[in-house]
């Protein structure tokens, strides 16, 4: 793909989803990029090859973008740096108020989610399992006992 195809999909794709100046950005870094790969004397099929799909490209940029969104919302982990013990990194100190938000949307949680439900079917067919295991001898002689009722009430009629 060349320099212009792999710019345009990336332009097109992250239109409408981030701010324009964020596309601009992008589209500017990127081409920058290429170019610079180009005088190193590879060529753009060869480099656009080499980062990837635009569009798996701009949905990185858009998540990132939402949770930059997110994080300048709430005073985030971008916050000025204000005290002695404080990390950078770290959420400006606020009161616990006992909730706290996760995001169920990432794929281990989703694996989490079904090796939680196969393990809950395996714990369930295990314990009717059991108790049909356990009622299994039983079930010959109450069979016997209700055909030997079935038929002497059949003979008092």
């Amino acid at each position: 793909m060349s320099r212009q195809e792999f710019l345009q999909r990336l332009r097109d794709t992250l239109t409408g989803e981030v701010p324009g100046s964020v596309v601009e950005e992008n589209i500017r870094y990127y081409e920058e990029y290429i170019r610079g790969e180009v005088l190193k004397g590879s060529s753009e099929e060869a480099v656009t090859e080499a980062i990837g799909d635009p569009r798996l490209i701009a949905k990185t940029i858009i998540e990132a973008s939402e949770n930059a969104k997110e994080s300048s919302s709430t005073g985030g982990f971008y916050s000025s740096f204000t005290g002695q013990d404080q990390n950078v990194y770290e959420e400006p100190r606020q009161e616990r108020r006992g909730m706290h938000y996760y995001d169920l949307s990432k794929w281990y949680w989703k694996l989490l989610g079904v090796v939680a439900i196969v393990f809950f079917f395996l714990l369930v067919g295990t314990i009717v399992t059991g108790i049909f295991s356990l009622l299994a001898p039983l079930m010959g002689p109450l069979l016997l006992i209700g055909l030997i009722y079935w038929f002497v009430r059949g003979l008092k009629r």
